[in-house]
């Protein structure tokens, strides 16, 4: 069996835009594991014919050919990182290419945040998938998506490995980075959380996280040395952020850092020694992963990752604001039993791990065991 995965390629490509272009080289690795999986190709849905910035070794081997190419080339078409027109879809479908979705982002801001915000978007033929893969967290929204797609929607498992952030690190050669977790740096006065949240969808923002470090600061104003505020870059125009940040005690006391966008290793390996973040409907996020392989305190609200980092319900910015707390006087105690469940759980993800490779395995052997696609209603 050939498997051919659909990737945007583009200038702005590289493997710290977004999970996804990771997610895509970590799946890529699984299929070729596959003992029945003879090849795994890399379907170039961009435009510039080359992988995207960041690319490891490993991601490398695997090859990019053109759509055109992958007519013949594959026997299982995944779209993964970028669309293919219904044209071909209908003819590859005919001569007996099956052709499935493996959706990563969440379908629900996907379908109504391009109308609501006036921004580019696409909806093309719903019926092109003989099925869906669906990661756990959005499988709240299997119902929409088998009633629009019409085709059968399955969980299959989340995927990650340390290896681009690894790569990150070893490229730094000029000392300035040190990243990792130093025991001893949450003390009082030195505590420096940063926000990554995008800031481009109501899904990821940063002003939970915000709040819960300006009501640490309202509270125990010496523990805060500064905060990290990322991707605040892109709404410094705006008047009701301006409002909102400039009435903050963060802000008053000179401790608020509006930065664009940077690798975590960077941010992390600069100085800054906790994460606090903040998401709606989107609870698995790499970002997690980072800041818990590198042993930072984690302030989150996923239930997916309740029992690693320091979880709070929902947007509870009280509880938040505990949590945070609790990190600074129990993180060093507490270490390696903290460690240790993240690397439980990094473990569990790893794309190499049997159950995952078994499980996306067996999910191919349905799927191409199929006769015909079905209608479901």
């Amino acid at each position: 069996m050939r498997i051919g995965i659909t990737i945007m390629t583009g200038e702005r490509q590289n493997v710290w835009n977004n999970g996804l272009v990771q997610n895509i080289f970590h799946f890529a690795g699984l299929m070729a594991a596959i003992p029945f999986v003879e090849a795994v190709y890399l379907i170039d849905c961009g435009d510039t014919a080359s992988h995207p910035e960041g690319a490891d070794a490993d991601a490398l081997k695997i090859p990019l050919i053109s759509v055109a190419e992958a007519y013949d080339a594959v026997d299982v078409a995944i779209e993964m990182g970028g669309a293919i027109d219904t044209e071909w879809i209908s003819r590859f479908r005919f001569r007996g290419g099956k052709f499935i979705l493996h959706l990563c982002g969440q379908p629900y801001v996907s379908l109504i945040e391009p109308t609501v915000f006036g921004r580019d978007g696409f909806f093309i033929d719903p019926e092109r998938f003989e099925e869906i893969w669906l990661l756990a967290k959005d499988m709240v929204f299997a119902p929409m998506l088998r009633s629009i797609h019409q085709c059968p929607v399955y969980k299959v498992p989340y995927l990650w490995a340390p290896r681009f952030l690894v790569q990150t690190m070893l490229r730094e050669q000029d000392g300035a980075l040190q990243f990792g977790y130093r025991p001893g740096s949450l003390e009082h006065g030195n505590v420096r959380p940063a926000i990554f949240e995008p800031n481009i969808s109501p899904i990821k923002m940063g002003l939970i996280p915000y709040l819960i470090c300006d009501l640490v600061e309202r509270s125990c104003p010496a523990i805060i040395d500064k905060v990290s505020h990322l991707n605040g870059d892109v709404l410094e125009d705006h008047s009701a952020y301006i409002h909102f940040i400039s009435n903050s005690s963060l802000y008053k006391a000179q401790k608020t850092i509006i930065m664009g966008r940077d690798y975590f290793a960077h941010v992390m390996g600069r100085g800054a020694n906790m994460v606090v973040s903040h998401q709606i409907r989107c609870e698995q996020n790499y970002l997690y992963l980072d800041a818990l392989y590198g042993s930072y305190p984690l302030i989150h609200n996923s239930k997916v990752f309740r029992d690693v980092g320091y979880y709070c319900d929902d947007s509870d910015v009280q509880a938040g604001a505990k949590q945070f707390l609790d990190a600074v006087m129990c993180h060093d105690r507490n270490l390696a039993n903290y460690q240790n469940r993240a690397r439980s759980v990094i473990a569990s993800l790893a794309p190499t791990a049997r159950t995952n490779v078994d499980h996306y395995a067996r999910r191919l052997v349905n799927l191409t065991n199929q006769k015909a696609k079905q209608k479901w209603g």
